[in-house]
């Protein structure tokens, strides 16, 4: 979005490469699996082992209400050991950029239309249809900070498997065709833009309007 730009992308690609040694090319040269599910384990991974390996002494990173925008680039999130969403979800983007993975931050700036109720971010991941890469579609989940190392196996990291149901936000009360929900877009020629509650008056972030999508999606969650 508008958070500081800074050269963390090989800070992260470096820490995440020996978790991913098994889905270079060459170790998955030979793979019945699909792109699709070798992304989608990627991902799972990624957000299960990021937040302990850049944590500090001994510790993961962790949610931290309300911290836009003091802590949300992703040096900052990392020297400090926390953030609120989207310093979270700014920082698991990054994190899937930087081993090649399409991700973009997506989220509502004000649930209901109304800012006194809050806003909320979170994660998109563009995952292919078939071997073509052609035909794909964005998938989202949240960031799960708080797993320590050694409980990455019972932690339950949130992936793009899961039921969207599961995740507390997705819920036909919030998403009743009041609330508006945006994702940020690469393409500087975009028509609209990404409104951020932290900076409401930034027209300068490129978006794409999501609502009609997470309304459909979310909006048969009971």
């Amino acid at each position: 979005t508008n958070e500081p730009r800074t050269n963390h992308r090989p800070l992260l690609f470096h820490a995440l490469k020996d978790s991913l040694k098994q889905y270079e090319r060459a170790a998955i040269g030979n793979s019945t699996k699909s792109t699709q599910d070798h992304i989608k384990e990627v991902v799972k991974l990624i957000n299960t082992e990021l937040w302990a390996l850049m944590g500090r002494d001994s510790k993961p990173i962790v949610f931290k209400a309300s911290q836009t925008p003091r802590i949300y680039d992703p040096l900052s999130v990392i020297a400090y050991g926390y953030s609120s969403c989207t310093g979270l979800a700014i920082m698991l983007v990054s994190a899937l950029r930087s081993v090649g993975i399409p991700a973009r931050m997506a989220g509502t700036p004000a649930w209901y239309g109304d800012p006194s109720k809050g806003d909320h971010s979170w994660v998109e991941v563009y995952v292919v249809s078939n071997e073509s890469g052609k035909d794909g579609k964005w998938m989202f989940l949240e960031p799960t900070p708080g797993i320590a190392e050694g409980r990455e196996n019972t932690a339950h990291a949130d992936n793009l498997d899961r039921d969207p149901c599961k995740r507390w936000f997705c819920k036909a009360d919030r998403f009743n065709g009041s609330t508006k929900t945006y994702a940020t877009r690469y393409d500087k020629q975009a028509t609209s833009f990404f409104p951020m509650a932290w900076a409401d008056d930034d027209r300068g972030v490129p978006g794409e309007d999501r609502s009609k999508f997470y309304t459909s999606t979310c909006g048969k969650c009971k």
